[in-house]
């Protein structure tokens, strides 16, 4: 249920049958020595398409860029502004109200993006365009949070968690034979938000955030993301069967 490998008749002949449509959205941003710089997307997309492919519903290539700008002092982030992160979310947007998709639903894998988001909907909103938008972040169920709770304690922390790490390690266990795999301290310092990237590195000097991703396993990744799919499924099927203002009534 790819958009990026169907052909225009194929998305004219869904769009018969459903009008929603999945975008997955994360970074590219340090996730530690433990973690990949894709992180926050390869897990947004591959809990988006698994939800695609078990519930009929069209996924859009994924935005693999995101706003980190408190990771900037961290080789290899990319970050974007907000500015520009709106602009790319609003043509994306009135681009797929024009060919009539009315529910469109990003699954977002990077906490930096829900402001950025949220603020672009209301700007939509305020152009009357129609429609249900939304952004669902895929670890922010109470199943989710509780799995995570549940195996790893206090060490699933708020960056570079074990619970993301694990999902990468399941998706591709080959890409972990170089990265760091031994035991930290795992520290809780007090600190305010938001963190400048200078101010990030030096409260967080090797990127971690609380957290203990040295837990993480390709089988805990396994158990978290069909947590994660099933969650998605519950709260998308509510989104489908949500009916929508009529446009032309006022």
């Amino acid at each position: 249920m790819l958009l990026e490998n169907l052909a225009y008749p194929e998305v004219e002949d869904y769009l018969k049958e459903k009008d929603i449509i999945l975008i997955p959205i994360g970074s590219v941003e340090q996730h530690s020595p433990y973690g990949l710089m894709g992180t926050d997307f390869i897990a947004a997309e591959s809990i988006a398409r698994s939800v695609g492919d078990s519930m009929g519903i069209l996924v859009a290539p994924t935005l693999a860029y995101g706003v980190s700008p408190h990771h900037m002092a961290f080789k290899g982030t990319i970050t974007l502004n907000p500015s520009t992160l709106i602009e790319v979310i609003s043509d994306i947007v009135r681009s797929l109200i024009t060919h009539e998709f009315k529910r469109i639903i990003f699954i977002n894998g990077h906490g930096g993006n829900i402001n950025t988001l949220k603020t672009t909907f209301q700007r939509l909103k305020a152009e009357k365009l129609p429609g249900y938008i939304d952004v669902i972040s895929w670890y922010d169920s109470s199943a989710v949070r509780q799995i995570c709770q549940d195996i790893f304690g206090d060490g699933e922390g708020r960056h570079a968690t074990p619970g993301e790490v694990s999902i990468t390690k399941y998706l591709r266990p080959s890409e972990f034979a170089a990265k760091a795999s031994d035991e930290a301290t795992l520290n809780k310092p007090k600190y305010y938000w938001p963190l400048s990237s200078v101010e990030m590195k030096t409260v967080f000097p090797d990127g971690r955030m609380e957290s203990a991703p040295w837990l993480a396993t390709e089988e805990f990744g396994g158990r978290i993301a069909a947590v994660a799919v099933a969650g998605l499924e519950k709260k998308l099927t509510e989104i489908m069967n949500l009916e929508l203002v009529n446009a032309s009534a006022g």
